[in-house]
């Protein structure tokens, strides 16, 4: 393992000299405590019938050309090393790398959110990992000094801090997206009016468009339920996010927009409801966009709530079905996705649920009694997804905050994925492990925690060019530490020139 760390000199936005880091925060925000065992009260409703799926959402309007935003001033970084570069072969604790770098405002806090079971927080806002063609990496996040920022850092091949892109002040990033030739998209958020956009910038962070998502009958009112993800392939942008109808229900919504007009579309206008948490991952392979989501009511619920209603994991909202989970059509729901990873044949579906077979009625799940582990479905092209096979069986022990990614290290050619987990508790921990397509160990799962963590649903793990792996974090609210791991493959790539 080797952690690196670079501090910035010369930063944005008039803060003048920024002195570095004071340290390395390790430590979990002692405040934060609430892990998903709260109570049923919430923002989810009761609803009692589905929306209307497929609804076209109003057209979108395209903004003038701007600028991203006040840009880091050439910042000089101070390179340390504790160590030689990770060896290219060998375990996974000796391929791992840690850079850290220092961003100019602290990150916001994540919101409470519906997860298992009850309320649980997500304790920082999403982060979003994006490689780069040029072997570069973008790391997207909101930060908060008196307001949120939706803000990218612009890592270089190294891992060192380029600069600071302010995309939007006012705005939280809700989902971060790159193009194979330098381009970035991001799903940007105003919290106060209930609208949402996705801005195209150029290689260097200027804005080119602003694409206003809109539905005639919902809105993105907030983030205490769901998720959002932002993804691009085949020269569009797809965005997937939780939206609240105007007749008080929840579910989400999955829009197009053309790269290179602004132009929008709407794959649908009401999905899963309520939809609790959700994925999107474009293949080049299958030439297509894999939408999960996770469901506490529809579909899958017939008849009486109290004692009918069932949830599950689908695929493209109401397609193929992953599998059945307890659930309560009011918030309470006994999985919840974790990350995806793109494998030859299709994807890798990663999440945490029970084992035991689904039961009907609002008073299936037990979480006292019952629990939580770590579940792979290997998925077609086509979205059929193959058998659960179970990563791990533990009955003391909730895992959650899956993540996945294809791993191709030189001295094994063998198809292979990282995956890691997070188990809660009192002396909670990160587990990573190497698997094969069904689901056999190669190695691990090992604890990382004393190296490397990952947030709370935040689909972090990324494949980057040269067959590496690579995944954003930061430890606390506030804080202005950006930690980014590496696990390396031992490849190489020639990097595009942007």
């Amino acid at each position: 393992m080797t952690r690196r760390s670079s501090a910035i000199l010369a930063m944005l936005l008039g803060t003048g000299c920024y002195l570095g880091p004071s340290g390395s925060d390790d430590a979990d925000d002692a405040a934060d405590t609430d892990d998903g065992s709260g109570g049923t009260d919430g923002t989810a409703g009761t609803a009692g019938t589905m929306g209307t799926a497929g609804t076209m959402g109003t057209a979108g309007t395209m903004g003038t050309a701007g600028t991203a935003g006040t840009m880091g001033t050439d910042a000089t970084a101070d390179e340390s090393s504790s160590g030689p570069e990770p060896p290219v072969e060998g375990p996974l604790l000796e391929r791992l790398e840690v850079a850290d770098v220092e961003v100019p405002e602290g990150v916001e806090a994540g919101v409470g959110n519906w997860r298992i079971w009850g309320l649980g927080s997500l304790h920082v806002a999403p982060v979003f990992t994006v490689p780069r063609a040029n072997c570069g990496t973008l790391v997207g996040f909101t930060s908060d000094a008196g307001g949120p920022t939706a803000r990218v850092a612009v890592l270089d091949e190294d891992d060192g801090l380029v600069e600071v892109l302010a995309l939007a002040a006012g705005l939280e990033l809700r989902g971060l997206a790159a193009e194979p030739d330098g381009h970035f998209g991001a799903l940007v958020w105003d919290g106060g009016a209930d609208r949402i956009w996705v801005r195209r910038y150029d290689p260097a962070g200027v804005e080119l468009s602003s694409t206003e998502l809109t539905n005639p009958d919902n809105h993105p009112t907030d983030f205490g339920i769901g998720d959002s993800r932002l993804e691009y392939g085949g020269g569009t942008y797809g965005a997937y996010y939780h939206v609240h109808s105007d007749s008080g229900h929840e579910g989400d919504t999955l829009k197009w927009v053309d790269a290179a007009s602004g132009t929008p579309s709407t794959g649908w206008g009401w999905g899963c409801s309520h939809s609790m948490s959700n994925l999107l991952r474009w293949s080049a392979a299958a030439d297509r966009f894999m939408p999960a989501c996770v469901t506490d009511c529809y579909p899958g619920t017939s008849g009486d709530f109290a004692t009918n209603s069932i949830g599950g994991i689908y695929l493209d909202h109401n397609g193929a079905h992953v599998i059945d989970v307890d659930a309560g059509c009011n918030g309470s729901v006994a999985g919840e996705l974790g990350s995806a990873a793109l494998s030859p044949q299709g994807w890798a579906l990663v999440f945490n649920a029970h084992q035991a077979p689904a039961t009907l009625g609002q008073s299936s799940y037990d979480p006292s009694t019952m629990n939580q582990d770590i579940g792979l479905s290997m998925v077609g092209a086509n979205l059929s997804p193959g058998p659960v096979l179970w990563l791990t069986s533990t009955d003391a022990i909730d895992e959650d905050d899956a993540s996945v990614a294809r791993w191709e290290p030189t001295d094994d050619p063998a198809e292979q994925y990282l995956v890691g987990w997070h188990e809660p508790g009192g002396a909670e921990t990160w587990q990573l492990a190497r698997i094969d397509p069904a689901g056999t160990f190669l190695e691990g799962p090992v604890d990382v925690s004393a190296v490397a963590r990952w947030g709370r649903r935040d689909d972090p793990f990324r494949r980057h060019v040269q067959g590496d792996v690579v995944w954003a974090w930061f430890d606390a609210p506030g804080s202005t530490t950006l930690h980014l791991a590496r696990v390396r493959s031992g490849g190489s790539q020639d990097c595009a020139a942007f």
